[in-house]
């Protein structure tokens, strides 16, 4: 299955996700309404004390979203923290209690705001916990799990109250069904939407929402964004042996009916994959596109992803999962290209920048950040972004305040 974790939020350990790579979604706080409520209440010890109890101590992120240049979110499959200096200083701030496998997935809305769910565990069986702090991480809500899911792939969401969460179901070859849940309320309900076909939904079809255009099950997902309560995207591909074919689809209904969103290609360039787009605004977005199994477009738009025009093509390794791409505005963006052998190993790396939105890149020759070793990539300004390495089990912050050009590592501390 040619499927992506992401994003642009963590997956499983090891594994480089989009949500760590600063691709952040959701820029509005209005609320989402919806049809068909499945009643649950937050559990009598939703409200935690602060999260610094949490057992996972030691600083090493790998994934991190930077919301401003002095505060931010950082995490790890198991863990999350939280700076308000830039990243000098980090405060352990993980929803408790945790299965002691759990493997997180994590969604930042904005400074105070963050959605965080279980992806997987060995020991809880489903429905897995979803949390939410509007507080920055000093109190976490457990929601009423979303009862459709057995393991959250991606969380997506607008605020506080309005989120999407995504559980994907094995599939054919080029086909994966997904299962969406939706709250307005902060997870006190959640709205199952309609969704792709599956043996559950064929055996209890009155439970069931029905769309004429419901998720489609063709085709392998790779995540979902919401860029307003009521308009979402849907990424990923279809896979076969002999063609592979970009997807988009695209809900201006709060996630009732899905249609598929034609993508222009450059001359002589097929689209393999599509991964999860950023919006700035309701109408501005900008989407990474893989192309011809080995090349990466930036596609933008500018009428809430109705439209797309692709940008210059880049070097792109698949072997290596979701881009390690970041956008600051709708123009300033770093990407990190990397180069493997056959055997999967690094060789080499090299780091772009742009400043017309992906129309044109340039490779930036610098040489204090090792390329190779970066896990995580966040643009927060024209000048300032950050980086997560990481090497022998230990994780570095690095920060650069001229564009990419020069980068120091930081003494963080949890």
């Amino acid at each position: 299955m040619h499927k992506w974790a992401i994003s642009a939020a963590i997956i499983m350990a090891g594994l480089t996700g989009l949500a760590g790579c600063g691709t952040r979604t959701g820029t509005t706080t209005a609320e989402q309404g919806s049809s068909k409520h499945i009643s649950g209440r937050a559990s009598k010890n939703s409200e935690h004390p602060h999260a610094s109890m949490a057992p996972h101590g030691r600083f090493n992120p790998q994934s991190l979203d930077m919301v401003s240049p002095s505060v931010g979110w950082a995490w790890s499959p198991d863990a999350v923290w939280w700076t308000a200096d830039g990243g000098r200083h980090w405060r352990i701030e993980t929803p408790t209690p945790l299965p002691h496998d759990a493997t997180l997935t994590v969604q930042v809305v904005s400074p105070d705001v963050a959605w965080v769910a279980v992806a997987t565990s060995l020991t809880q069986k489903p429905p897995l916990p979803v949390w939410v702090t509007t507080t920055h991480g000093t109190h976490w809500k457990r929601t009423s799990s979303p009862p459709h899911n057995d393991g959250i792939s991606y969380v997506t969401a607008a605020s506080g109250r309005v989120a999407w969460v995504a559980t994907d179901m094995v599939g054919a070859s080029g086909t994966e069904s997904m299962v969406l849940d939706a709250t307005a309320d902060g997870g006190t309900t959640w709205t199952l939407l309609p969704s792709s076909v599956t043996a559950q939904m064929m055996a209890q079809p009155d439970e069931h929402p029905r769309s004429t255009h419901p998720i489609p099950a063709f085709g392998d997902k790779s995540g979902v964004v919401l860029a307003s309560p009521q308009e979402g995207f849907i990424t990923g591909g279809q896979t076969g042996p002999t063609a592979e074919r970009a997807m988009l689809w695209r809900t201006i209904d709060g996630g009732n009916n899905w249609l598929q969103v034609p993508l222009p290609a450059q001359p002589d360039a097929v689209l393999n994959w599509t991964f999860a787009p950023r919006f700035f605004t309701v109408q501005n977005g900008v989407m990474a596109v893989e192309a011809n199994n080995t090349e990466l477009a930036t596609y933008t738009t500018h009428d809430g992803g109705r439209t797309w025009t692709a940008g210059s093509l880049l070097p792109f390794t698949t072997q290596l999962g979701g881009p390690l791409w970041s956008f600051a505005t709708m123009h300033s963006g770093l990407y990190l290209a990397k180069t493997t052998n056959a055997q999967g190993s690094i060789t080499g790396a090299t780091l772009y920048a742009t400043a017309d939105g992906g129309r044109s890149w340039k490779p930036l020759a610098e040489q204090s950040l090792p390329l190779g070793q970066v896990k995580a990539l966040d643009d927060v300004s024209s000048a300032i972004a950050f980086a997560v390495t990481q090497t022998g089990g230990r994780s570095i912050l690095w920060k650069t305040e001229n564009a990419g050009r020069t980068w120091n590592a930081l003494n963080s501390l949890p």
